[in-house]
């Protein structure tokens, strides 16, 4: 089963396209609400299943999001710039088969990593970065920012993404203990 989570109505379009190419089951996970579209205005912005798409490059800290979390990944991106901070973006759009040179490629530049995901942390984007770092036994201080196993209530997007601390700040804060996290080794 190939599982997406776009993070934009463009990248949503390329991966229906890419779901009608491939053989076999496909499930799309889409938000309820408008976000803006950056992926047709990122340079050099390429869609393939199974492959994550680096949009901000740096040293420090890499970013790993899925879905309306990529919006809010560069946002704090543009936060962590303002402290010296510079931190990787990456959109992992495709969950499964998700790309894992990637994730190994961003372990070994940045060593630390948070995961940003409007989803549970356990069984989600993140478990499945921890298990491809895991069984490639690379280490790198981890941090996840998603719902915290606790039932959901209904409301706005935007304001379920504060009350469940899914904000640019909130990864910004996540961050901040990765990187001081990876200086233990």
């Amino acid at each position: 089963m190939t599982v997406v989570v776009p993070c934009d109505g463009n990248e949503t379009r390329l991966a229906v396209k890419a779901f009608m190419e491939k053989m076999g089951p496909c499930y799309l996970r889409t938000g309820r609400c408008a976000v803006e579209n950056i992926t047709d205005t990122v340079s050099g912005y390429e869609f393939e299943l199974g492959k994550g798409a680096v949009l901000t490059k740096g040293k420090d800290v890499t970013l790993i999001a899925c879905g309306l979390m990529v919006q809010e990944a560069l946002k704090a991106q543009k936060l962590l710039k303002e402290e010296g901070i510079q931190a990787c973006v990456i959109d992992m759009h495709t969950i499964k088969p998700i790309d894992q040179e990637l994730i190994l490629r961003a372990a070994k530049n940045t060593g630390a990593i948070v995961t940003c995901e409007e989803h549970n942390v356990i069984g989600g984007l993140g478990s499945a970065v921890a298990e491809v770092m895991a069984r490639a036994d690379i280490y790198a201080s981890q941090e996840f920012v998603g719902v915290e196993d606790v039932f959901g209530h209904s409301g706005h997007a935007f304001d379920l993404l504060e009350k469940y601390g899914l904000s640019p700040k909130a990864i910004v804060e996540k961050a901040r203990k990765a990187i001081e996290r990876k200086k233990d080794f």
